[in-house]
C-alpha cells in the first residue's frame, strides 16, 4: 500500500497542473465567451484543492497529507458533494446562455447548503459531533443513530443534482438543435451531443467519489484522481473549440425558449435595417412577400454560391435582405419549406453532383470541402443520406458509366 502512497504526490501535481493549465488556456481563449470563462473557473476551483493538496505534502501537513479516510468522513462527504455540484452549473451556461448569475448559482446551491446545515444543526443540539468511522462494519454498527444514517442521506442527495443534470440537458437539447439548424449551415463546433459525455464523466466521478467515500483506502483515491483527469482533459478540448450558437446574453430573464425567443425578436426588430414590419398590422405585408424574398435568395444562391463559405450563416442573408434575424428564418421555414441549414445542405450537395460529373480530376475527398462541408466525413455522411446509401465514389462511377 505505501508504494501506492507515493504515487498519490505525483498524480495530485498533474491533475493540478492539468487543472489549472487548462483553466488559463480557457482565460486566455474565453475573454468574449462566457461558457469558456466558466468552465475556467470549475477548472481552476478543481486545480486549487489538488494544488493545495501538493502543497500540504510538501509542508508535510498531515491535515492534507492523506491516503485514506474514515467512512463516509463529513470532510469528504462535504467538500465531495460541492465540487460535484460545481461540475452540473457548466452545461447549464452551454444549453441557456447568459441565465446564470450569482444570484440563481446561490439558488441552486440552496438546497446542498441547508442539508447540510441541518446536518450540524442536529449534532449540536444532541451535543454531539460527527463520529470517526473506521470501518464499513463501525458504519453498519451505527447506521441507526442520526449522526450516522444523515450522511447517508446527503450522500444520496447528489444523485438528485444529477438526475437535474440530465434532465436538463435533454429537456432543451431539440430546441437547441432547431435553433442551429435555422441559423446555421453547418453544426460544427456548435453541437452538444457531447454533453451526454460530459454528463457521463460526471456520473463517473461521482460513482468513483462513492467508493472511496464509503471505503476511503488508497486505491479510491487513485482511481478517482485518474478519472477527475481524463474528464479534465476531454472537457478541456471540448471547452476550447465549442462555440455557442446563441448569444452571451440570450436566456438572462428566463430558461423559457419562448419568452427568450421574443426578446430576442424584440430586440432585434428595434435593431434591424429594415423595420417596415415591426408592426402587427405590416405581418400581411410581411407573408405577401416571401414568394418575392425566396425567389431573390435563389438567385443570390446560383450567381454568388455563397453556401460554397463552411461558415456561411443566415445572418449573411441580410447582406441581400435587410431583414432580422427572425424574418429571414421564416422565409426559409416559411418560403423553401425547410430549416436554413437543409436548403444550404441541399445547395451543396447540388454542387458537389456536379463536380463529382464534371471536375474528374479533384479526388472525391476534396469534393466536400470545395462545396462548403466542414470536413470530408460530414459531407459523405450528408451525400448518403440524400440518396439513399449512395455513396460519392460511387455515385461518380455510376455517372461514368452511363
Amino acid at each position: 500500500m505505501s508504494d501506492y502512497a507515493n504515487i498519490l504526490p505525483i498524480l495530485h501535481t498533474m491533475a493540478a497542473v492539468i487543472c489549472i493549465g487548462g483553466a488559463s488556456l480557457l482565460f486566455l481563449r474565453g475573454r468574449n465567451n462566457r461558457s469558456r470563462r466558466m468552465l475556467a473557473g470549475i477548472m481552476s476551483v478543481w486545480g486549487f484543492l489538488y494544488a493545495t493538496r501538493v502543497w500540504g505534502i510538501l509542508l508535510e501537513n498531515p491535515g492534507w497529507n492523506f491516503t485514506r479516510t474514515s467512512v463516509a468522513d463529513t470532510f469528504v462527504l462535504i467538500s465531495g458533494n460541492l465540487f460535484l455540484i460545481i461540475l452540473l452549473l457548466y452545461p447549464l451556461e452551454i444549453v441557456r446562455p447568459g441565465w446564470l448569475n450569482l444570484k440563481r448559482a446561490g439558488m441552486l446551491l440552496l438546497p446542498y447548503v441547508l442539508v447540510t446545515l441541518f446536518y450540524y444543526i442536529v449534532l449540536s443540539l444532541l451535543g454531539q459531533k460527527p463520529l470517526e468511522l473506521q470501518d464499513i462494519d463501525q458504519f453498519r454498527e451505527h447506521i441507526g443513530e442520526f449522526n450516522v444514517w444523515y450522511r447517508l442521506l446527503m450522500s444520496l442527495s447528489i444523485i438528485a443534482y444529477l438526475v437535474f443534470l440530465f434532465r436538463l440537458t435533454w429537456r432543451y437539447k431539440e430546441f437547441y438543435q432547431q435553433w442551429c439548424r435555422n441559423n446555421y449551415s453547418d453544426d460544427k463546433d456548435i453541437d452538444i451531443a457531447w454533453l451526454r459525455q460530459y454528463g457521463i464523466g460526471v456520473a463517473l466521478i461521482g460513482a468513483v467519489y462513492f467508493w472511496l467515500l464509503f471505503d476511503g483506502n488508497t486505491y479510491c483515491f487513485i482511481v478517482h484522481n485518474l478519472t477527475v483527469q481524463c474528464f479534465f482533459c476531454y472537457i478541456l478540448y471540448k471547452g476550447l473549440f465549442h462555440n455557442n450558437p446563441y448569444t452571451e446574453n440570450f436566456f438572462s430573464y428566463t430558461l423559457d425558449e419562448a419568452e427568450a425567443c421574443h426578446k430576442a425578436e424584440l430586440i432585434e426588430k428595434q435593431l434591424s435595417v429594415d423595420n417596415i414590419y415591426s408592426s402587427e398590422g405590416d405581418e400581411s405585408a410581411f407573408l405577401k412577400k416571401i414568394p418575392a424574398y425566396r425567389d431573390e435568395i435563389v438567385g443570390w444562391m446560383i450567381k454568388k454560391k455563397p453556401y460554397l463559405n463552411p461558415n456561411f450563416k443566415l445572418m449573411d442573408v441580410s447582406d441581400i435582405l435587410p431583414l432580422n434575424r427572425t424574418y429571414l428564418s421564416r422565409i426559409f421555414n416559411e418560403g423553401f419549406g425547410d430549416s436554413f441549414s437543409n436548403v444550404v445542405r441541399d445547395y451543396r450537395i447540388r454542387e458537389a453532383e456536379w463536380m463529382l460529373v464534371n471536375r474528374k480530376d479533384i479526388p472525391v475527398g476534396q469534393v466536400g470541402e470545395l462545396c462548403g462541408f466542414s470536413s470530408p466525413s460530414v459531407f459523405h455522411r450528408a451525400f448518403v443520406q440524400s440518396h439513399n446509401g449512395l455513396t460519392p465514389n460511387r455515385y461518380r462511377k455510376q455517372m461514368e458509366g452511363e
